[in-house]
């Protein structure tokens, strides 16, 4: 008889359990808990926002600004991404994203700081929180960017998230964790080219979809980015294309294109004088390097020649630029270095010196004998101008200035 009513107790508890509701998290897909219901922000009622809203309410990650109005376009700051991002770590770590309150004489934001600097070990995330500390910046107030946001976010995820995009380079970041997060889908980009604007300030709205992406794979995005090339696309013409000789050297549009680019931007489309600044750019910082190498016998090793050749391939399509533009870049910074010990080693004291004045006469030399091709001066520049103008180069070279 006590057997027969063990039994019945343990199959009357294996069924109760059975019939337990999964947690939410399980249940939707996501990463952590829904912990609130839906909300009710009226402002962001059919906008392209209003899911990912709804989404970081639910999981307690971000709050409105009053119980009717979420203001997606306002800017968040480094306190409130701080807030934000220890949140996030606590909860996807199986912890209720709760944190203390702050002590007395402690700013609210503080108990944030200490969470983190506990518990999360990325040394990206403690390089941002050392900001706090600065007496130059006001951190805690100043609007944050979009890379450091996605810094702050990657580095406290658990493990990689799956790629589900083939995203080599976005044209206006190198940073792996940005890339990482448009393979995931987390990111896609301001325009068709997956320009993603990282010194700009973080909205409301932009940081909502990143987290809700995050938070609920559902949502996460999957896409092809649009190739931009300087060459065919602004100047119209073949990156191989012949658009200057110097010394009887030809340079391609895939190398000169920057410089014109960048002369026409800086003179407003005045053609004449951004064609005279092009060439003499290239004169003076491009095209001097190699032939004063090739004179003192000075050469690059095989060694640095692949790493020059690594760092162009990594860079490919940044800014619109070719790999082959990279590496002329790259092959000229060691060819400086290497130019300047040389000319140092004759003369420590006045070596140096002696070396850029060299530089600079080589470099008139050269300007003397720099011929635009036929192509390059039926090129129409206004119309290059404009092209240049409505494309992402100029948000990508010139958002700062």
């Amino acid at each position: 008889m006590r057997k027969s009513r063990l039994a019945a107790l343990f199959l009357a508890l294996t069924m109760l359990l059975c019939t337990l509701p999964v947690s939410a998290a399980e249940s939707s897909g996501w990463l952590i808990p829904k912990v609130k219901g839906s909300p009710s922000f009226a402002d962001v009622t059919g906008t392209w926002c209003e899911s990912y809203v709804e989404t970081v309410y639910q999981a307690g990650l971000m709050e409105g600004k009053s119980t009717a109005k979420f203001d997606a376009v306002s800017p968040l700051t480094g306190a409130q991404i701080t807030v934000i991002t220890a949140r996030l770590h606590s909860l996807l770590r199986g912890g209720d994203g709760v944190l203390p309150a702050p002590g007395e004489g402690e700013p609210w934001y503080q108990p944030a700081v200490d969470y983190l600097s506990s518990h999360c070990e990325d040394d990206s995330v403690r390089e941002i929180l050392r900001r706090f500390d600065w007496t130059t910046l006001d951190f805690a107030n100043t609007p944050c960017t979009r890379l450091c946001f996605v810094t702050m976010l990657a580095g406290v995820l658990p493990e990689p998230l799956p790629a589900i995009n083939e995203v080599h380079i976005v044209p206006d970041s190198t940073d792996t964790r940005v890339l990482a997060f448009y393979r995931a889908g987390i990111l896609n980009g301001s325009d068709a080219y997956g320009t993603f604007g990282e010194s700009a300030s973080l909205t409301r709205g932009a940081a909502a979809a990143m987290l809700a992406r995050l938070t609920d794979p559902a949502q996460r995005l999957t896409f092809t980015l649009k190739s931009f090339d300087l060459c065919r696309d602004v100047l119209g013409v073949e990156p191989e294309t012949v658009l200057l000789t110097v010394d009887g050297k030809e340079v391609t549009a895939a190398l000169f294109g920057n410089q014109l680019c960048t002369a026409l931007y800086q003179r407003k489309g005045g053609a004449d004088k951004a064609l005279t600044d092009a060439i003499r750019f290239w004169c003076d910082y491009s095209a001097p390097f190699q032939v004063m190498a090739k004179e003192k016998g000075i050469s690059l090793s095989e060694k640095e020649l692949a790493e020059s050749a690594a760092y162009a391939q990594s860079m490919d399509g940044y800014l619109g630029l070719s790999a082959a533009c990279w590496q002329q870049q790259s092959q000229n910074s060691k060819l400086n270095l290497k130019l300047k010990d040389f000319y140092c080693e004759a003369d420590w004291k006045s070596g140096e010196y002696l070396y850029h004045s060299d530089l600079e006469k080589l470099s008139k030399s050269l300007l003397q004998k720099a011929v635009p091709t036929d192509m390059l001066l039926s090129m129409d520049l206004r119309a290059v101008y404009q092209r240049l103008m409505a494309s992402p180069f100029i948000t990508w070279n010139f958002q700062n200035q």
